[in-house]
């Protein structure tokens, strides 16, 4: 079954196309879901719950453009509401707040080939904005509008995470050697 009978066989709701396209891209966007929630129980309950508005909604793809891209879109959509009906995520610029991860700890996570874990040591108002533009690829105004916040307070939310990277990354040259 190529992409587009999948699409209109989830159209017609039938359950056996629908498990096909959840099994097809659940991984993938699981993946999504880690990168707003390091709780793993609230990530999977956010991936469920995009996936229901994804089928839900599924009837509105016009087949124009990538689908997975479109479904992607509404992920990502899904874990922005989660962070703001939780309010789990704040963007006070004058909380700096973190803990720099020790030397050990640090070329643990690197070694694992894990750099989501390194931002998880960001403000979560960093992280939350260095997510959506550097790996979603959001521009500073949809952010903004995504959070409730001015395109300004994006940005400096950004060059913060940026800084604290940095200074996590210069406690011990070997962590920039292992990130390459």
């Amino acid at each position: 079954m190529d992409e587009k009978q999948l699409i209109k066989a989830c159209i017609d709701n039938d359950s056996k196309a629908q498990r096909l396209l959840y099994e097809k891209y659940d991984a993938r966007f699981f993946a999504v879901c880690k990168r707003y929630f390091t709780d793993i129980q609230q990530a999977e309950d956010v991936l469920v719950k995009g996936f229901m508005k994804i089928f839900q909604n599924i009837s509105k793809f016009s087949f124009e453009g990538n689908f997975e891209g479109w479904m992607h879109r509404i992920m990502v959509n899904e874990c922005l509401m989660e962070l703001r009906k939780t309010k789990i995520f704040h963007l006070n610029v004058d909380d700096y707040s973190y803990s720099i991860p020790s030397t050990e700890e640090a070329s643990q996570q690197l070694e694992e080939s894990d750099i989501m874990k390194l931002l998880n040591y960001l403000p979560e108002g960093c992280k939350l904005v260095f997510t959506l533009f550097v790996i979603e690829g959001y521009k500073h105004k949809e952010i903004a509008e995504n959070l409730g916040i001015t395109e300004g307070t994006s940005k400096s939310q950004l060059n913060l995470a940026k800084t604290k990277l940095k200074e996590m990354l210069s406690k011990n040259d070997n962590l920039k050697s292992n990130l390459s």
